[in-house]
Formats: structure tokens, sequence, C-alpha cells
């Protein structure tokens, strides 16, 4: 059996934020038109959230594939999934199948629930062809800025790195985004990096950054 697309387009967003709690919807700013929870969304969030912002996309987190909380994000519905340090496209394909068996758990349509995969290791950079075709739920794929920065330093192949996931996406006709976790101080030139290297769409780990500085975070 086929998947169906997701009913909405989740991975249409320019300016997502990062929400550690999954209590409370007080710190999606309204800048903002994509939330990623951090932690399960709370029983009745996502639907409060689509009933006063229909046009807002919801995402939670997840720390890998075997991530034991998918069971308790997919039964609050949520449009997607981000999928922190994706590998390849086996890792997708893999949380695909896992999806599947839970939104059948959850009454859900097969394929309601998109995966945004997040490449933070040189190892998901090198694999970045196996994501096409991986999965039709996949709906975006991004470069982790801070992690490869990490891995491979400031300079040129951190430049590379970008480029090579930013071809990824275009291969696997999904979004390009970008995560971004600065401070403050780093937020203009990481926002500045990525839209020089074709990235339209941004995650920016701190909601307040977005709060005070929304022309900059629209690309």
């Amino acid at each position: 059996m086929s998947l169906r697309p997701p009913t909405r387009l989740p991975a249409g967003f320019r300016r997502a934020v990062i929400v550690a709690d999954g209590a409370s919807s007080g710190h999606v700013p309204a800048e903002a038109d994509a939330v990623v929870f951090g932690a399960v969304p709370r029983s009745g969030l996502v639907a409060e959230l689509r009933a006063r912002r229909p046009d807002l996309a919801v995402y939670a987190a997840l720390d890998g594939v075997d991530d034991p909380r998918l069971d308790g994000i997919v039964l609050q519905r949520p449009d997607g999934v981000l999928l922190r340090d994706a590998r390849s496209g086996r890792d997708v394909a893999a949380l695909g199948g896992r999806l599947a068996v839970c939104e059948a758990v959850a009454g859900l349509p097969d394929g309601a629930t998109a995966i945004l995969a997040a490449i933070g290791h040189p190892h998901g950079v090198l694999e970045g062809r196996s994501f096409a075709g991986a999965s039709p739920r996949l709906a975006g794929i991004g470069v982790d800025g801070p992690a490869l920065a990490g891995a491979l330093g400031e300079g040129s192949a951190l430049a590379q790195a970008r480029g090579l996931v930013r071809l990824a996406a275009a291969a696997a006709g999904a979004t390009a985004f970008a995560l971004l976790t600065a401070d403050e101080a780093s937020l203009s030139e990481g926002l500045a990096a990525v839209r020089e290297d074709g990235f339209g769409s941004v995650v920016i780990g701190d909601p307040a950054l977005l709060l005070r500085r929304p022309r900059d975070a629209a690309g």
C-alpha cells in the first residue's frame, strides 16, 4: 500500500521555533509559522494551537529513530516529526515504518505524519543521496549547523556541507531548512550564511530570538 501524502504541507514554513516545554503554547511567538516541541506535547495542546492558529504547523522532535516517545507524540496528532541527527535515508525509512504502526494505533490515516530530517553529522552529509526516495513522508531535509560546526569547524568544510545538504533536499524533492541554535550575538551571522547558501527556511532554537529579530529570521 502506498502512503498518502500529508494533508497539510508542514514543510512549507519560513520561520520555525523550538519550544522545549511540551506543556504550554504560550512560548510560540506570532512571528513563527511553525513550532517544534522538544517534549511530548501535553494532551490537547496541538488541537488548541490549531484552533487558535490554523496555519501554524506543529512538529515534535525525536532524538533518534528508536525514540520511545514516538507513540505518545503521534497520539497528539502533530503535522510531523523532526528527526535529529539523521545519518542516512535508512533512518528516514525506518522511522516511516514506525510511524505507520503508530498511526494505525492512533486511528490516523496512513502517511498523515511527515518527517523532517536534520543532518548534524558528517556521515549524514556523505549519505545525502540516500535520502532521495527514502520515504514519501520526507517533507524536509535540514542542516544542523551548530552540530556540524562542532565536527567540521567554521571554515570552508562547513559551507560545503551546507551546500551538500541543500543538494540532497533538492534531489529528494524536499524543503531545505537550517537549524540554528545560536545565541543572539551570532544569530545574524548564521542567518546570513544560510540565506547565502540558499536555505529559505530556518528552525531557531530560542523563541525569544525570533521575537527580537523577526525581520532577520524571515529570510
